[in-house]
């Protein structure tokens, strides 16, 4: 199609409009001397090969960051951008002297920058590009909007167990090696049923002991760098550690980095001898010359007869199994060699079962009674289950879910503010409390038992 504008000599400029997005056009410019005739006399004219600025592109929006890449997408309408030829990202960090520009084909959505400094501000710009390439240079849309996008600070170094017991486990790491200044760390306890969050305010920070656990689990542990910038706080990915707690104080501590083997840490006291013990039938009964040691405490349990002796010797002891023994051995006047058996079993070491037939005692686990593929973790007076992600209860029989839904967190940290006092500089402390928003998960749990109980366990994690 051909248009004409005519424009008063006065002027020295015009604007064309209603012209398409991306379009090629050819513009002539001359002058025109009107005769009396009615005849005009026309210049010879200037021509202009111009082309339209394409569209901006749509939905730019980031899609993963880390501490050495930030991924980006947009989008390009079938109708809008027919006119698209290819399209240009650009990324600009606030020291560097230039951008740096890629240019990729039409077909292409996304794009991921590399190489990036952890820690850092950047600026990321696309525009939309419009031309027949060669020797021709594209014609670019107007920038997108800017992302100004940081990139994560780098996670902690060298997590590891320096120890493990029955219910703490003391983990050091390195700071990361960046010449950016960390503010805080966040150590995360995670089980297969709960997730447990503790926010240090201390960038400098290099160990932790986790409390408060359980004998014979299985935790994961993991620790992620904080960094502030510009008011808001930036999350490294976190270094994780698994670790398995000891049955009991003084057994193996077992654990793992994620993607190594397991190591045992040993942390054994050396061995100590027992002390002889000696079980009469009767109070009246001859000593012999072994000297028996000074008890300090003799517990009398059913079934089991467990005591606490010292060092230095003394009297002999006396030991009776009650409820449960059938003779009363202070009415016994036979040889000891009928003392009932299982009296006489009674004062082994823990790890000894007392009765005859193991599978009555009460922390066995030779019939697995875990429900739902759950494992069966022995005790010394009862059984625990260890179930896996998704299940709880004593059995496992508890099918749960978890929905995510917003909530904060509330962390607290210690400020020094000075003062004057006297002529002199005191340093006053006071608590701050911050209010962080997180995601927290409401549980609902539902027995898998044939008979299902119409109760319903609700908990917020």
């Amino acid at each position: 199609s051909r248009r004409t504008d005519f424009v008063d000599r006065s002027r020295s400029s015009h604007q064309l409009h209603a012209l398409a997005a991306g379009r090629a056009y050819n513009i002539s410019v001359f002058s025109v001397k009107r005769n009396a005739n009615n005849k005009n006399d026309i210049s010879r004219p200037v021509l202009l090969l111009t082309r339209t600025r394409p569209r901006p592109v749509e939905g730019l929006e980031v899609t993963n960051v880390t501490a050495s890449t930030i991924s980006v997408r947009w989008a390009l309408h079938r109708i809008r951008h027919a006119t698209v030829s290819g399209v240009r990202v650009s990324i600009q960090h606030p020291e560097a002297q230039e951008d740096q520009s890629t240019d990729m084909d039409k077909s292409v959505d996304r794009f991921t920058f590399g190489s990036l400094l952890p820690g850092r501000r950047y600026t990321i710009q696309v525009t939309a590009l419009s031309g027949l390439g060669g020797q021709e240079p594209p014609t670019e849309s107007l920038a997108s909007t800017p992302l100004h996008v940081w990139t994560r600070p780098l996670p902690p170094a060298n997590l590891t167990a320096a120890r493990v017991t029955a219910t703490s486990a003391h983990v050091v790491w390195d700071i990361p090696t960046s010449s950016t200044l960390l503010e805080a760390y966040v150590i995360n306890v995670t089980t297969s049923q709960s997730t447990k969050s503790r926010y240090v305010p201390n960038g400098r920070l290099t160990s932790y002991t986790v409390r408060d656990l359980l004998p014979g689990r299985r935790y994961q542990l993991s620790v992620t760098a904080v960094q502030s910038a510009e008011g808001d706080q930036l999350h490294s990915e976190p270094a994780h550690l698994y670790i398995i707690t000891s049955s009991r104080d003084g057994a193996d501590r077992r654990w793992h980095r994620e993607g190594l083997h397991p190591r045992v840490l040993r942390n054994r006291p050396p061995p100590a001898r027992l002390p002889e013990l000696r079980l009469l039938s009767d109070r009246d009964a001859p000593e012999t010359q072994t000297p028996a040691p000074r008890f300090s405490e003799l517990v009398d349990g059913r079934g089991r007869v467990s005591a606490k002796f010292g060092g230095s010797p003394g009297k002999s002891v006396t030991v009776r199994s009650q409820p449960t023994a059938p003779v009363q051995l202070e009415n016994m006047e036979e040889d000891q060699k009928q003392v009932p058996e299982q009296v006489s079993l009674a004062l082994q070491l823990p790890e000894h079962r007392i009765d005859k037939d193991g599978e009555n005692t009460p922390g066995n686990c030779s019939e697995n009674p875990c429900q739902n593929g759950g494992t069966c973790v022995p005790g010394m007076d009862t059984h625990s289950c260890d179930c896996n992600p998704g299940f709880k209860g004593r059995r496992c029989e508890l099918a749960c879910k978890k929905v995510p839904q917003p909530c904060t967190r509330l962390f607290s940290e210690t400020k020094a503010v000075p003062v004057w006092e006297g002529g002199a500089c005191h340093h006053m402390y006071k608590r701050v409390y911050k209010v962080h928003q997180d995601i927290c998960f409401k549980e609902s749990c539902e027995s898998t038992s044939v008979k299902k109980t119409p109760n319903r366990k609700h908990s917020n994690s």
